[in-house]
């Protein structure tokens, strides 16, 4: 006689097994985005992965450069870090008034 765990080993059936990310960036409240995919998660948050798949995440802020990264882990928990890059201001006052005045 064959034992089993549980109904799922028993009928066979695949578990797609997930890994913890702890998504943070250096500025708090980034939206995540994941496989090109808007989730509703700001940093930092703790957000579940395929194991074992990469997974594309871009990580957005108003008035930053976006940040995107490939992650793979086959791991039970990982962390993902970064810095986003400030998008420079600069006055363009004058640039418009002589472009008007063509």
């Amino acid at each position: 006689m064959t034992w089993f765990k549980n109904l799922r080993e028993l009928l066979g059936i695949q578990k797609n097994e997930m890994c913890l990310c702890m998504v943070v960036s250096e500025q708090e409240g980034a939206e995540i985005w994941i496989d090109g995919k808007k989730t509703n998660y700001l940093t930092p948050k703790l957000v579940a992965l395929p194991k074992g798949t990469e997974v594309k995440i871009t990580v957005k802020l108003i008035g930053h450069k976006d940040h995107t990264a490939f992650v793979r882990s086959s791991h039970n928990l990982t962390y993902y870090h970064c810095n986003l890059e400030r998008i420079p201001l600069r006055l363009i006052h004058n640039e418009v008034y002589k472009s008007a005045a063509l």
